[in-house]
């Protein structure tokens, strides 16, 4: 007789996929026994085994390494909230969560003096439900008092949060940002960080996007620069999308890459790769193998830039060029890609299509009408 694996009558076996519904999976039984059940087979077969743990690991890609690491951070805010107030926080109750909104909602950070924004908190929100989801419950977010909360809490006018968003970078500020990088003694740095900021300028790309953009994403033709994008936030599928860049606009990206791509002599993997200290070299760069169940520190990805290095880049250029950094980040790439064109006339559809927007509403954050 084969060899059987065995899975029990709480589905302890299948919450190993994401490996995150151990937590609240023990005394909790009687909770997780009110909800709706999944019908289970006694015994699974030992042949079946592999392709169960392959699917398994695809719920790695389910949400985002930062998405990831934002939500366990504001759970982990909800559960502290929970233990001192003696509360359950998986599963939790509905009115816990309403406590713990009206407690974030009147916080003041200690660095800006305001409260914590709707978005802020509609994070929060989002880590409570996906907490309880991996976990096998019931999200208590969806309770309607709960949605009534935070409705209310959008149109609330009187709360003082902070009333300005990322200013857009746009052609007088990159002049100053290319003059600030000039100044850097390395030419690898100088090529790095000048393509950084003219792609993610002509591009409108976000952080994330400009870090994960690979060599062979990037195709140079006679007159433009035409970059892949496999994935990004609007297109999670892997749908086929692609970024004409020509190279007749102020701050063309495409001789500021050839140049970095040509000084760094990189043929594959990631554009933008991390440099020495000293930045005369480029650090040793190697992707780990999923597969290889190792994990020892010299099996990790490593020697390329992620977003929040590119968003420390901007803000160091900003400070350097006499800017104020407070207000710039990142994100001003993209914003002064979607000012810039509307400025020069064009119309929303070419914006969505240089951006990846896939709904024009989604511009007007960016826009002001013109007089």
């Amino acid at each position: 007789m084969s060899k059987m694996i065995r899975t029990n009558s709480n589905a302890q076996n299948n919450t190993n996929i994401s490996n995150e519904r151990a937590t609240g999976s023990g005394h909790h039984h009687n909770n997780r026994a009110e909800q709706p059940r999944f019908f289970e087979e006694t015994f699974l077969p030992q042949s079946v085994r592999n392709d169960y743990l392959s699917a398994a690991e695809e719920t790695e890609y389910e949400i985002s390494v930062n998405t990831r690491r934002v939500y366990n951070t504001s759970f982990s805010v909800f559960s502290r909230y929970c233990a001192e107030h003696q509360l359950q926080a998986l599963p939790a109750d509905p009115r816990s969560v309403i406590s713990f909104i009206g407690h974030q909602k009147e916080l003041i950070q200690e660095s800006t003096g305001v409260q914590l924004s709707k978005q802020t908190l509609t994070t929060r929100l989002a880590a409570i439900r996906y907490h309880h989801i991996q976990a096998g419950f019931h999200s208590p977010t969806e309770h309607p008092l709960v949605i009534r909360v935070m409705r209310g809490l959008s149109r609330n006018q009187s709360r003082h949060v902070s009333d300005y968003d990322q200013q857009p970078i746009m052609y007088d500020e990159v002049e100053m940002l290319i003059q600030a990088i000039d100044e850097q003694v390395q030419p690898l740095t100088r090529a790095r960080d000048k393509a950084i900021i003219q792609l993610g300028l002509q591009g409108g790309f976000r952080r994330s996007e400009l870090a994960d953009i690979k060599v062979q994403y990037v195709n140079f033709l006679r007159n433009k620069l035409k970059v892949r994008l496999p994935y990004s936030k609007s297109n999670q599928q892997g749908q086929r999308e692609w970024k004409d860049l020509p190279d007749h606009e102020p701050f063309a990206a495409l001789d500021a890459v050839k140049n970095w791509l040509s000084l760094a002599n990189i043929e594959d993997g990631h554009l933008f790769r991390s440099l020495s200290r000293d930045g005369k070299n480029l650090r040793p760069y190697q992707m780990k193998d999923r597969h290889s169940g190792s994990s020892s520190l010299l099996n990790k990805n490593s020697g390329f830039l992620t977003g929040d290095d590119i968003y420390r880049i901007i803000k160091k250029y900003c400070t350097k060029a006499g800017l104020p950094a407070k207000f710039y980040g990142a994100h001003s790439l993209r914003s002064g890609c979607v000012t810039q064109l509307h400025e020069n006339n064009k119309d929303h559809l070419y914006i969505m299509a240089r951006t990846g927007h896939t709904d024009p509403r989604s511009l007007r954050h960016y826009l002001k009408p013109k007089d």
